[in-house]
């Protein structure tokens, strides 16, 4: 059955897929909806009866346990200590599915001391971490200040703050905050932090050298912790062109975690990278259920010539017009490169892009931005980019063919 036209690469679109493939897109979050254009809407279905079951919600295994917080919520609802240990695993069961409503769960959890006047400092680093997951990172930042100001030991407030700043680009404020956690979190968790800011300010090559040095030599390291290591050191080495780098680190990191969701989603990018769209299905194909994975499995599909390309970039569409009306908050750059590489729509893509770089400065913003305005014949359109990596001196091998004006992308 071949795949019908809608989602059938143009020349211009394959080129513009062949660059795409050159970097990796996943972000903090992969949650989506909000104000992104005009995709096509499925009609909304609408249940028989208020008692009728829509959709039942899996279990993720890190939400063990919280059947018991509950309870001791429901006995004692001032039991801060209980409300924010559950706040943390719906934190977590979001991070590892994908899934934005345990964000609101959390959030729920919260709320009777969020409401007050003078909710406690690591209440607002939870509820900090919430909106960064939203993508609310105004918010998040002003709680972040409010929290470490009244208590400036709050190590993993300092480290969310790090992890804001960095995304925005903001990377003198990120590695104060990475400095300032250093002698509050684990040695790994501070050089990781610091690591990942001076990598895309300047010093790509110190920064993964030092970090590969302390982590070939780490001890007794909490995988989580060790995970994330491994996947920051596989994007240095992608930026520096060391596939091989990236590979290896990559294995390491799902040797430690296979189900790492970020990990994955940056797996699967590698594998389009080295023109190995099977294989991105293949590590992709029972993650149908998380927005991230669905958008790679279209890409993939149609680089691929499957046929399930078209479901695919149906189902994710949907998913786009639900979110759209449940006014949850947009990644644009997941939409702005499902828009330019399967919608194969350059005038959209770079619109939503630009609207993305306000807020994010990661250099998949960077890569999607630049891609949608020479795609569009409007290189000149994403000027401010070049502006902003040449005033932080941001090196990535993966940007090099935008940055060159007498090359065209995908030529």
């Amino acid at each position: 059955m071949p795949m019908t036209t809608s989602c059938r690469a143009t020349t211009k679109g394959r080129g513009i897929l062949q660059q795409l493939r050159r970097l990796a897109l996943p972000g903090l979050f992969l949650f989506v909806g909000g104000a992104f254009g005009n995709p096509a809407v499925a009609a909304p279905y609408t249940p028989e009866s208020d008692d009728q079951v829509l959709q039942r919600l899996p279990t993720p295994s890190v939400l063990d346990g919280a059947d018991a917080l509950q309870e001791k919520l429901a006995d004692d609802p001032r039991d801060r200590d209980s409300a924010e240990q559950l706040a943390r695993l719906y934190i977590q069961a979001a991070r590892r599915e994908g899934d934005p409503r345990y964000l609101g769960y959390a959030s729920a959890t919260l709320s009777p001391w969020l409401q007050a006047s003078d909710a406690p400092p690591s209440v607002l680093v939870l509820a900090a971490t919430i909106a960064q997951g939203e993508h609310r990172f105004t918010q998040a930042r002003h709680q972040l200040r409010e929290a470490l100001a009244q208590n400036p030991r709050l190590g993993q407030g300092w480290l969310t703050l790090a992890v804001i700043t960095q995304v925005q680009g903001q990377y003198e404020e990120s590695l104060q905050a990475c400095r300032r956690a250093a002698t509050l979190v684990p040695t790994a968790a501070a050089l990781t932090c610091q690591a990942s800011v001076l990598a895309l300010n300047g010093g790509l090559e110190p920064a993964y050298a030092r970090l590969s040095r302390y982590a070939d030599g780490a001890g007794d390291v909490a995988d989580n912790v060790a995970v994330w290591m491994q996947t920051r050191l596989a994007e240095m080495a992608w930026q520096k062109g060391d596939l091989d780098a990236a590979r290896a680190h990559i294995q390491r990191g799902r040797a430690l975690d296979p189900e790492d969701r970020y990990l994955r989603h940056l797996y699967a990018d590698f594998l389009l990278a080295e023109s190995r769209p099977d294989a991105a299905i293949d590590v992709l194909e029972d993650y149908v259920d998380q927005d991230g994975a669905l958008l790679r499995l279209a890409i993939a599909a149609i680089d691929a010539g499957d046929r399930r390309a078209d479901r695919w970039a149906q189902q994710f569409r949907d998913r786009m017009a639900a979110a759209q009306r449940s006014a949850e908050y947009a990644h644009l750059r997941e939409l702005a490169r499902f828009t330019l590489v399967v919608e194969d729509d350059p005038a959209e893509a770079l619109a939503l892009a630009r609207a993305n770089w306000r807020t994010q400065k990661e250099p998949a913003d960077m890569h999607i931005y630049l891609a949608a305005a020479r795609a569009a014949g409007e290189p000149g359109a994403a000027d401010e980019v070049r502006t902003f990596i040449a005033e932080h001196g941001v090196q990535d091998s993966r940007l090099a063919p935008f940055l060159d004006n007498g090359t065209e992308a995908g030529s």
